[in-house]
């Protein structure tokens, strides 16, 4: 039986419209900024800044349409607007309205002939779709219930939702002219054969009830589902992780590899306390403090994660990433894995997932949504953000399974500052952590705030490797590093151990890839709470949070008190048999590109889930249509899930390269694959330039050796994750594993010669670092990988 701590509310639009005014808001109140990374003889004059940067942007007309980077272009729909206003009384004339418009795009024509239809069929097809529209019959005859409504109005009334109508045109096409009653309709004007073409599609692509594809844990007896929810510096983590450490056999589940790390050195340490083990009188025990979770280390007088570990309480624990598998000891009890490589098969006392809210990311998304719907545990432990709560409540009425919800406070206050830093970075402090949303603007205002305060800055952004943002973390925590202040991207919310004092948004916007947008109510919230964590500062353990920005800081004022605004949905992905039952239904020789689009435009989902985006995906089959043929439908997937980042250039060329290499010897040696590159003439030149400690040399060329860099280690990272899959076609593992070691100890030197002072920790660091990787390069061969593992 669900039990349920309150009841699914159903007034999202009026959540969704607040959310919308705050937008509206956020964008009327941000002014075009000053560069504070620039210092101009007017620099002390405000006004004089800011129209020295201001850019004036037009109002531009609103419009509803197919953002399609598969296509190339936008689909303006005449008549659409994005965010009308729309009730259940005014979605249908709304529709018959743009559907008549809808149907005349050319780009529609094009779609269904992708997906199969004959040419001949398209129009009259869609023109008694339209009549249906106009006639009010369409949402009847699909028995739309109330959810539905509100998720298909949610949706049209969202204005930064910019392909909903398609989407929706689309999907209601499908499943009106699937449906069993229209076949006399539909038989009028088009053949049977394109009706066969429509429905088999549309059956080949339905996902409407998305707990049904775990039959094992459905079969099982219920679950016991344990939600652990509570902002920022909360402790949420910590009574999953202890029970987790009591199960016979159980698992932990994070979003990265470096979580994944924690736990399974935690656990085979001792450093967890089991849930209902009593503390024996040891005298003082040190808590640890020093961790990348949300934890709280001690219950009232007792340590319950420990800094040593207690021998009695280490548990056999195996790790298991994308990119690595440590066996402690085979058949261990418990496992530390990345969410992406949870089994859903395997029966479990206890599994712990971190960071449920991510169930709503559209890249990631699905990960999580399959560990909710599908993981078979006698307790499921879901910790992460109150915001998710009412989505897991929705996703487990469809499984049966008990859901308790535990609810945790804030264990440090949170204050929001009584002033901005008025532009003003002199104002910078020891213990700051300066959030900005660009790689560029976090090396500009390392260089404005060393130059102008005198204290040195470490950096964490998305790009860097997880090792090197961990490191960089450390030496910011670390008093005795000179490292006095942090600047990072958004990339400090999840992940990192991070002793924070103040946090000082530069902005509250981000770009996200077509505009500025403001950031969320949770994204504030969650980037404000990294400041003040339990036991951090000892006394002075109060978060300080601040703009740098005077108009920026109401908006900050108000959004901390904002309770979260529910997720709307969670994100769910294909497998490989719903692609080869797609592929079935589409046309002979249609692509995985075709069949992923098919998943978007045409499936019937709950009104709870959402496919993943396939933007990114669509982009990695793309290329593999373009440069391979006849690579088997096993070998696409798993390429299409190889962690490569597709609009990165020089990450485009390794992948085109080893998919050739791949295709043509089945075999895919890395010194080949890196010779047809520029990235082992980077390495070459960064050795060298360590070796001599160029320091104006890495100066003059640190953008470009950091970029190209990072970009190797994404791609080694790729390499590693698909010979961890497949051995014998990639077998140079170990050598893109040193590699790749190589690289991050690389960019670690870079950085460090960023900062424009040098203290004795600074040079003791630097003389280690040139050591190690003046070892660790290889001699008396040009490329320095080795031909054969």
């Amino acid at each position: 039986m669900l039990r349920l701590s309150r009841s699914i509310p159903l007034t999202c639009q009026a959540v969704r419209s607040r959310t919308l005014l705050n937008s509206i808001r956020l964008h009327s109140a941000v002014a075009q900024r000053p560069s504070p990374f620039t210092h101009s003889k007017n620099a002390g004059n405000k006004k004089a800044d800011r129209r020295q940067q201001e850019q004036k942007v037009k109002p531009g007309k609103m419009r509803m349409g197919l953002n399609s980077k598969a296509y190339g272009h936008v689909v303006t729909i005449p008549g659409a607007q994005t965010g009308v206003s729309l009730t259940p009384e005014t979605v249908l004339p709304y529709l018959s309205v743009v559907g008549n418009a809808w149907i005349s795009l050319p780009h529609i024509t094009y779609r269904l002939r992708r997906f199969g239809i004959p040419r001949d069929s398209i129009k009259p097809a869609l023109s008694a779709f339209t009549r249906a529209l106009e006639d009010g019959t369409v949402l009847s005859t699909l028995e739309f219930d109330e959810t539905r409504m509100l998720r298909l109005i949610t949706d049209l009334s969202d204005p930064l939702e910019t392909d909903a109508l398609d989407l929706w045109l689309t999907r209601l096409f499908y499943e009106w002219a699937s449906h069993p009653s229209i076949y006399p309709i539909l038989r009028k004007f088009i053949s049977e054969d394109a009706i066969s073409i429509i429905t088999g599609l549309f059956r080949a692509a339905d996902l409407s009830s998305p707990a049904t594809q775990y039959p094992i844990t459905r079969s099982s007896p219920m679950r016991k589902v344990i939600m652990h929810v509570g902002p920022t510096n909360s402790g949420k983590t910590h009574n999953a992780l202890r029970a987790l450490a009591a199960a016979r056999m159980g698992c932990y589940a994070g979003p990265l590899r470096l979580l994944a790390h924690e736990i399974f050195e935690r656990l085979n340490k001792g450093q967890i306390m089991p849930l209902g083990v009593e503390i024996e009188e040891e005298g003082e025990v040190e808590p640890d403090t020093d961790s990348n979770f949300d934890i709280n280390p001690k219950e009232g007088k007792k340590v319950v994660v420990r800094k040593d570990g207690n021998p009695k309480w280490a548990r056999a624990c195996n790790l298991l990433t994308g990119e690595e598998n440590k066996i402690v000891e085979p058949g261990a009890g418990l496992l530390s894995c990345t969410v992406e490589m949870l089994n859903t098969s395997v029966r479990y006392d206890v599994v712990v997932v971190d960071e449920i809210q991510l169930l709503s990311d559209k890249d990631r998304g699905g990960s999580w949504s399959s560990a909710v719907l599908g993981v078979n545990a006698a307790e499921l432990h879901l910790c992460g953000e109150e915001a998710a709560v009412p989505l897991v409540e929705q996703m487990l009425r469809d499984t049966g399974d008990e859901l308790i919800v535990n609810r945790y406070e804030r264990l440090t206050p949170l204050k929001v500052a009584d002033e901005s830093l008025g532009g003003d970075l002199k104002k910078i402090q020891k213990g700051d952590c300066v959030v900005t949303f660009s790689r560029s603007n976090i090396f500009a205002l390392k260089r404005e705030v060393e130059k102008q305060s005198g204290l040195k800055c470490a950096v964490a952004y998305g790009r860097l490797p997880p090792e090197i943002r961990s490191e960089q973390a450390a030496l910011f925590n670390d008093l005795a590093s000179g490292y006095d202040v942090l600047i990072g991207s958004d990339a400090i919310g999840m992940g990192l151990n991070l002793k924070v004092k103040r946090i000082v948004f530069e902005s509250i916007t981000k770009y996200d890839g077509k505009q500025e947008r403001p950031l969320s109510i949770p994204q504030i919230k969650q980037i404000a709470g990294r400041a003040g964590r339990f036991g951090l500062h000892e006394k002075d353990s109060v978060g300080i949070c601040t703009t740098l920005y005077e108009d920026d800081l109401p908006i900050l004022r108000d959004s901390l008190p904002i309770a979260p605004e529910p997720l709307r949905m969670a994100y769910l992905q294909a497998g490989a048999e719903q692609y080869s039952d797609i592929l079935q239904a589409l046309p002979p020789n249609s692509t995985l590109s075709t069949a992923m689009l098919a998943c978007k435009y045409v499936a019937k989902l709950h009104p709870a889930y959402e496919y993943q985006d396939v933007v990114v995906s669509m982009t990695a089959t793309d290329y593999m249509d373009k440069v391979t043929s006849g690579m088997t439908l096993p070998d696409k997937f798993m390429m299409q899930q190889v962690p490569a980042p597709w609009r990165d250039g020089l990450v485009v060329t390794f992948m085109t390269n080893l998919l050739q290499l791949y295709v043509n010897d089945l075999r895919v040696d890395l010194r080949k694959l890196l010779s047809s590159t520029e990235f082992l003439d980077i390495l070459e030149d960064a050795r060298e330039t360590i070796r001599t400690r160029n320091k104006a040399k890495v100066l003059k060329s640190k953008a470009d050796t950091l970029v190209t860099l990072e970009s190797l280690h994404k791609c080694l990272i790729a390499y590693i994750w698909l010979a961890f899959r497949n051995p014998v076609s990639f077998p140079d593992n170990v050598h893109a594993v040193e590699l790749k070691q190589e690289s991050e100890k690389a960019m670690e030197w870079y950085l460090e010669i960023l900062s424009e002072k040098s203290g004795p920790q600074k040079k003791k660091k630097l003389e280690r670092l040139q050591k190690v990787i003046a070892a660790d390069a290889p001699h008396g061969d040009e490329d320095h990988v080795p031909k054969d593992s």
